[in-house]
């Protein structure tokens, strides 16, 4: 059977529309936030996986939370999503991974990040087991310590992503000169496309919303972007992402898939709206 493992981060994320710009020993009034996601389970690979459930394929993010009350709202919530939380570790510690998302007046995005566990991330034997037998596997931003061990961990015969982020802590050169070396498929912006190395991989480009680039050796085709007018855009590249993969593992070619990330994202992003607009 088919799986996709995605490793990274995991976030509760509080996200909010200012009506101005924050500013030191003032009060900036909210918006709008999304009552109903308060907080939204976040972290690239909750929003991959969930794309790739809601297109009927199976997946299991690998990250990590807290043993306490805030750890255990965050699985509860990965579950209600159908996404396997069987890949989810615990570490002692009160507090899970969070992030304040401030989107401001002007359209810039103010990310206050609490990591919360101290890099006492390790691979539990689960973990492993759920990487080594994957015939998908997706690498996000994640713990620096645990970068070289999840690529070794890599069947030979699994379908490799990379989720580039510009995070020199968790992807310094060794591990990305490997991870351009060995992935399948590589998902980037434009800005990222330096830290990228020799490889043989389907590049995929993301542009805003301007297009989708994908490249396949000699091959460039662009994908035009429908944009959506909203202002909290958390999570839509890696639904991109989780969209694409998925159609992959139904058997589509990498230009049939990104349309069809596109359309997953496109998803997202209409539902948040038509939330906000409640």
């Amino acid at each position: 059977m088919s799986r996709l493992v995605v490793t990274g981060y995991a976030s509760l994320d509080f996200a909010v529309r200012l009506d101005g710009q924050a500013q030191g020993d003032r009060t900036t009034l909210i918006a709008d936030r999304d009552a109903g996601a308060w907080p939204r389970a976040g972290g690239c690979p909750t929003y991959i996986a969930g794309a790739v459930v809601r297109s009927g394929q199976a997946a299991s993010p690998v990250m990590w939370v807290g043993t306490g009350a805030e750890g255990q709202g965050f699985v509860g919530k990965i579950d209600a999503q159908g996404i396997g939380t069987e890949g989810i570790g615990l570490v002692d510690s009160p507090r899970s991974p969070t992030a304040l998302m401030v989107y401001q007046a002007d359209g810039s995005c103010m990310c206050l990040y609490d990591p919360a566990l101290d890099r006492g991330e390790v691979l539990m034997d689960a973990q492993k087991d759920l990487i080594a037998s994957a015939s998908h596997l997706c690498i996000s931003v994640g713990p620096p310590q645990l970068m070289d061990e999840i690529v070794s961990l890599c069947p030979r015969d699994a379908r490799l992503y990379w989720a580039v982020k510009n995070d020199t802590d968790a992807f310094p050169d060794a591990i990305r000169a490997r991870l351009s070396a060995r992935a399948d498929v590589i998902f980037h912006a434009r800005s990222e496309r330096p830290l990228i190395g020799a490889n043989d991989a389907v590049l995929v480009e993301t542009r805003g919303p301007d297009c989708v680039c994908v490249t396949q050796g000699d091959e460039k085709t662009e994908i035009a972007v429908t944009p959506i007018d909203i202002a909290d855009t958390t999570g839509a590249g890696d639904t991109f992402a989780g969209g694409f993969i998925a159609a992959e593992m139904a058997g589509a070619d990498p230009v049939a898939a990104a349309r069809a990330g596109i359309a997953a994202a496109a998803t997202l992003l209409s539902e948040r709206k038509r939330r906000q607009e409640q």
